[in-house]
């Protein structure tokens, strides 16, 4: 087994295969972190969060880290990529055209749209010989940099 180190544009890829991950940000040292789904759009992670702890986080400019990933067990095979940066309000359609914001799968009625930048992104693929393989199997690291062996 061996872990590659993924590129940006590899990340941003994968992002896009799965609807689901994980929204987390800090509060009084302690991490809240919530099951969301998801949609990329442009240069953004786009999110609906209800009336509560993470809007309130938005508001007051904290770092939102959203966390999405695959993994076969039975492979053992799979990948993790990891958004994290200041987000912002999307506000209504009129404000932003052109973003999905479909409600969140949790059933909330209440929600505002969040948008977290693809600022600092990292990602990671797990599988058996991965070294010199790129994202899609070709040759050539994404990232420019070989992966590393756990």
């Amino acid at each position: 087994m061996a872990i590659e180190v993924l590129g940006p544009r590899a990340c941003r890829r994968l992002l896009a295969e799965v609807p689901v991950g994980w929204l987390a940000h800090c509060e009084d040292g302690v991490v809240h972190m919530k099951p969301v789904n998801f949609t990329v759009h442009e240069a953004e992670v786009v999110v609906r969060s209800a009336y509560g702890e993470t809007l309130t986080a938005v508001v007051q400019g904290q770092q939102l880290t959203l966390g999405a990933g695959s993994f076969d067990e039975t492979t053992r095979t799979g990948w993790s990529v990891v958004v994290t940066g200041r987000a912002r309000l999307l506000g209504a359609d009129l404000v932003n055209p052109g973003v999905s914001t479909e409600e969140g799968w949790a059933g909330f009625t209440d929600t505002v749209a969040i948008a977290v930048p693809l600022t600092t992104v990292t990602g990671r693929r797990v599988g058996p010989d991965m070294i010199g393989r790129g994202p899609g199997g070709s040759t050539g690291a994404a990232s420019g940099r070989p992966a590393r062996r756990p």
